[in-house]
């Protein structure tokens, strides 16, 4: 199966982000009403899941521009070096917010599940790992657009 181009596998990748996208969107907007029906309460790890959220929603709208540029079979360009770094960054953002929220159950609430605590855990890790990751990976991309200018050139 083809990678690029208008029939490759990045514009199957690009129509599921899209539909993330909008059920994120849906279920970002219809949360508080779902709990408030169920009867479940948050507390004040509310602000903190909504951020990520919406780090989550934008994560997904520049991988929904990454894939764009696989449709159009120039993966290797200076708006996906960009589009790398900005969602790295934006991925240790969301990081940051799980770590707050991880200390605030710990220290303020005195949270004794376990099972919860150690996924706040888990998610600030993996929001590190993947900020770390996309970084390098923009890197990559970034020596490969010189090369590929490089060789443009030469021909």
């Amino acid at each position: 199966m083809k990678i690029t181009g208008e029939n490759g596998i990045g514009k199957i990748l690009k129509i599921f982000l899209q539909v993330c996208f909008y059920c994120g969107i849906i279920i970002l907007v219809g949360l508080p009403f779902l709990l408030n029906k169920l009867g479940c309460n948050l507390g004040a790890s509310m602000y903190v899941i909504y951020p990520n959220g919406i780090v989550l929603l934008i994560i997904t709208h520049k991988f929904i521009n990454l894939f764009n540029s696989l449709r159009l079979n120039n993966p290797f360009c200076e708006e996906n070096v960009k589009i790398l770094k900005t969602t790295g960054i934006i991925s240790l953002i969301g990081s940051l917010l799980w770590l707050i929220d991880f200390l605030y159950e710990i220290i303020l609430v005195h949270s004794e599940d376990i099972v919860f605590n150690c996924t706040l855990l888990f998610l600030c890790i993996l929001f590190l790992g993947v900020s770390i990751a996309l970084y390098i990976l923009s890197e990559l991309f970034r020596q490969a657009t010189e090369y590929k200018k490089e060789n443009d050139l030469t021909i």
